[in-house]
């Protein structure tokens, strides 16, 4: 293709190449008179012979633009001008998927983030009847938020192509991520996406693809006629369970796959958070349990159920006989049914800025202070507390207590779930206490940030006001990143929302269970000499959502 680099396409200066392929090239532009930075994609120029092609980018231009979900790169416009046709979008600086995994595979955590993500915006375009067809890490985007956002949906088929020809096939898709039927030069639909969804999470999670080959025609082979491999033997770390689903997400059949993203999602969330078997064990149970299924099909086991009257005391002796297996945190939830139900959607839509996590660390400081109290709270059950939660370590002396980034940030959802297993019914109560007074200690140490109490500005709301903000920047300290939010609704309403709670991280729950962060938000406010005016109230968990991004309601006692 000609380079356009230093041209002028109507409104848009074109500035520099950003990259591209045989099928287009994309450019930094700066759209006058507004000055806006944005990139333009540019068809190539034999592409923009075929009159059914460029319908056909048209058409789609026109129902992409119809979109709008947080996980989409939106289309800003669509012209064709002195033979050549292009469309702009915005300006994306945060790299690609490709871009993080050229460090290796992904902690869990980051890797089931991205993968619900994708996978909203995914059912999002599946919903509007638009199949991606070429879902690669080079086509997910990373915002400067952190957000996962999917492009270039479908744009480089053309209609007037034939579909049957398998070099075609190629050409408009990548080995490695292209399903069988799509490799064979079938017709394809949302399915193949399914599929590619299957390859991705393969490659988060060991750091290659499903099926390698010294060239693209090595590659297709292996996808059509070569055994789904084991994730599991290249990352022992992983679950036997993940097995057993990615050898559905990728089966040859499409019929045999998850036949919605929403399906896939749900499935995703009850892989098991740690391994709860030698390897192997899980695959081969569940191959039983599907030869015993009247449908036959193969079944993806569900987490073991713990009893509400706490641990077996046999299986806790025999855990503390070693360390705890590995933990896989961050499942992704099932898709909502409808996004208003969210009431973090709700707020973000009223001004809350959404943030994703992207550190793994918190302050040494904060970290230490929650253990060295939940040490207290348990008493004489800290050991069965500490060696549930992986914190062995930590048993007859507390973590370091510097002001450092580099405390494991899931060690607290550990250790918040341990306290559930171990106490079962008194659960809650232990972890209130568990949160209230590890927020007096870190109070008293006053290197909270908040400033004293009585420096407060006097009025009821804008004493409520002052004392929010200054805890969410706190807390953002603690986790290095902004994680937290505030919001005033009213005189009578604030909201706090918590992305990536540390508490809850890789927690899916059927009930709110997020009481450290309501405990710590009351003592907070009875610090600040306002507990009888206010109350605290859990709205929406994530780890009943599997967001694990947390919204707590602080409401006026007078309008109760």
């Amino acid at each position: 293709m000609k380079d356009l680099t230093g041209t002028r396409l109507g409104q848009y200066e074109i500035v520099e190449r950003l990259g591209g392929g045989g099928m287009a090239v994309v450019y930094r532009a700066v759209q006058q008179p507004l000055g806006r930075e944005v990139a333009l994609k540019a068809l190539s120029s034999e592409l923009f012979q075929d009159d059914g092609f460029v319908k056909r980018f048209e058409t789609e231009a026109k129902t992409l633009a119809k979109l709008d979900h947080p996980n989409i790169l939106p289309i800003y416009d669509f012209e064709v001008i002195d033979g050549n046709a292009f469309l702009t979008m915005p300006l994306i600086r945060g790299g690609t998927l490709r871009d993080v995994l050229n460090r290796g595979p992904m902690d869990s955590l980051s890797a089931w983030r991205y993968l619900r993500e994708i996978g909203d915006g995914l059912q999002h375009a599946h919903d509007a009847g638009i199949v991606h067809r070429d879902l690669k890490p080079t086509n997910v985007l990373i915002h400067t938020d952190g957000r996962a956002m999917l492009a270039d949906f479908g744009l480089a088929r053309g209609a007037g192509q034939p579909t049957h020809l398998t070099t075609i096939g190629l050409a408009i898709g990548t080995p490695g991520y292209m399903a069988p039927e799509q490799v064979m030069g079938h017709d394809v639909d949302k399915r193949a996406d399914i599929y590619a969804m299957g390859v991705l999470t393969f490659e988060m999670l060991t750091g290659r693809l499903p099926y390698i080959g010294s060239n693209r025609m090595e590659v297709a082979y292996a996808t059509v006629n070569t055994p789904i491999p084991s994730a599991v033997k290249i990352n022992q770390n992983l679950p036997d369970e993940l097995d057993v689903l990615l050898a559905k997400v990728l089966a040859k059949d499409p019929a045999q796959r998850p036949q919605t993203v929403r399906e896939l999602l749900a499935q995703m969330a009850r892989l098991p958070q740690r391994r709860t078997s030698p390897p192997g064990v899980a695959a081969a149970a569940a191959v039983v349990a599907a030869t015993a299924s009247p449908s036959g099909g193969v079944a993806v086991l569900p987490r073991p159920a713990t009893s509400s009257n706490g641990p077996d005391t046999t299986s806790m002796r025999a855990v503390q006989a070693a360390p705890p297996p590995p933990m896989l945190h961050g499942s992704p939830p099932p898709t909502p049914t409808s996004a208003g139900a969210s009431t973090i959607r709700t707020l973000e839509l009223m001004g809350v800025r959404p943030a994703r996590a992207r550190g793994r660390f918190i302050l040494n400081s904060h970290f230490s202070n929650f253990v060295h109290v939940a040490r207290d709270v348990a008493g004489d059950r800290w050991p069965e507390v500490a060696y549930a939660s992986g914190l062995v370590q930590y048993i007859e002396q507390d973590a370091p207590h510097d002001d450092q980034l580099s405390s494991p940030v899931e060690a607290l959802s550990r250790l918040n779930e341990a306290f559930e297993t171990i106490y079962g019914p008194e659960s809650e109560d232990m972890i209130r206490s568990w949160g209230r007074r590890a927020t007096e200690r870190w109070l008293a140490d006053g290197r909270h940030g908040l400033g004293g109490a009585r420096r407060f500005v006097p009025g009821r709301q804008r004493r409520l006001a002052g004392v929010v903000k200054n805890f969410s920047e706190a807390m953002d300290n603690v986790r290095g990143e902004h994680t937290h939010a505030w919001l005033q609704v009213d005189e009578h309403q604030f909201w706090l929302v918590n992305f990536s709670n540390m508490f809850a991280l890789g927690r899916i729950k059927t009930v709110k269970s997020c009481h450290v962060w309501t405990s710590t938000i009351e003592t907070i406010l009875r610090w600040a000499g306002l507990a009888n005016d206010w109350y605290v109230e859990e709205v929406e968990c994530g780890s009943v959502t599997g967001t694990f991004d947390c919204a707590f309601a602080i409401r006026s006692a007078e309008t109760n």
